[in-house]
């Protein structure tokens, strides 16, 4: 069984290369209007060319029905396959002396909002180049490396 083949469009009217100079002007009128009748009639056939090839590439093939629902039903059979069972909740006692310790006093503060706050005063060079998301971004990233490496060691009494 092989598909129907494409309609095409017509090729372009060839363009008259006769010289119009020397003829009345009622032929030389008739014969504008013939190219312009070729060329409507050639941008309507394009046109429907058009139109048949998107109706035939837009629809559905009849296998396509079927293998989108089974694709469904094996993701599903996966997900059901692979559920985890609920996690028991643990309640963790933690000593007061651990709660209350912070390890400094920047890691309170709202950096992504303070880096929003400081964006008009960069200069503009930078905001031209950087967006405030990336910006916030990369303060976020290096104050959590920063306080990694220069965390302060406290012993727990």
């Amino acid at each position: 069984m092989t598909p129907d083949p494409l309609p095409t469009s017509q090729a372009m009217p060839p363009r008259a290369t006769t010289s119009v100079v020397g003829l009345d002007l009622d032929i030389q009128i008739e014969q504008v209007e013939h190219r312009l009748m070729a060329r409507e009639a050639w941008l309507r056939s394009t046109a429907e060319s058009l139109g048949q090839r998107t109706q035939l590439a837009l629809t559905p093939r009849p296998w396509v029905l079927p293998v989108v629902g089974v694709g469904v039903v094996l993701w599903l059979g996966w997900r059901w396959w692979r559920r985890r069972e609920p996690v028991p909740r643990v309640s963790v006692n933690v000593p007061a002396t651990v709660a209350e310790r912070h390890d400094d006093g920047l890691a309170d503060l709202p950096w992504a909002g303070l880096t929003a706050m400081g964006w008009p005063l960069m200069p503009a060079a930078w905001r031209g180049r950087v967006s405030p998301a990336a910006a916030a971004a990369v303060v976020s990233t290096a104050l959590s490396i920063w306080r990694r490496l220069f965390r302060r060691h406290r012993r727990l009494r």
